[in-house]
């Protein structure tokens, strides 16, 4: 029978010695950062390292995404491209738009609790300009927690515009 000496089977954890200055913690990367920018340093896409940020970007892209513009998943999207163009003439667009995005986010973001969803009012000369070319634009204002994670008060603006 063979027999084995534990002599060489490694060291203590205890027994090494290890320079604290020495180790740095590399953070690692969690997901790929829109609009897609070529990083020259050492891949080929900028990425996120943050989940707050990459949470908010996949927010972003959530909300910016109508119903049939991703492959694979038809239904992903809040879909307000549609109801820009009835801001004018539909008093309830807002309180619509705040569903859908609310819609949208239990679906495909549960881990998400939305707070507020506010449209940001534009000056009186955008308004002018906005008008005078034919386009419809609305900015939005979204307050949002992450309870899972124990991320709170974070907030994001998305400015939403399609030509009439």
């Amino acid at each position: 029978m063979a027999s084995f000496k534990f002599k060489s089977s490694g060291v203590k954890a205890t027994d090494r010695a290890i320079a604290e200055d020495k180790i740095t913690k590399k953070k690692r990367d969690i997901g790929i950062i829109t609009p897609l920018s070529n990083n020259q340093d050492r891949q080929i896409f900028d990425m996120h390292d943050d989940p707050i940020n990459q949470v908010k970007d996949n927010l972003k892209n959530l909300i910016l995404t109508n119903a049939g513009e991703r492959l694979g998943l038809y239904g992903f999207g809040a879909d307000l491209s549609s109801l820009l163009f009835e801001l004018s003439s539909n008093p309830g667009v807002q309180e619509e738009m705040t569903d859908r995005i609310k819609t949208a986010v239990q679906r495909y973001m549960a881990g998400i609790e939305i707070k507020e969803i506010s449209e940001v009012e534009l000056d009186k000369g955008e308004k002018q300009q906005i008008n005078e070319k034919g386009m419809a634009r609305v900015r939005l204002r979204i307050e949002y927690d992450i309870p899972s994670a124990r991320i709170t008060n974070q907030a994001l603006e998305v400015t939403l515009q399609a030509g009439g």
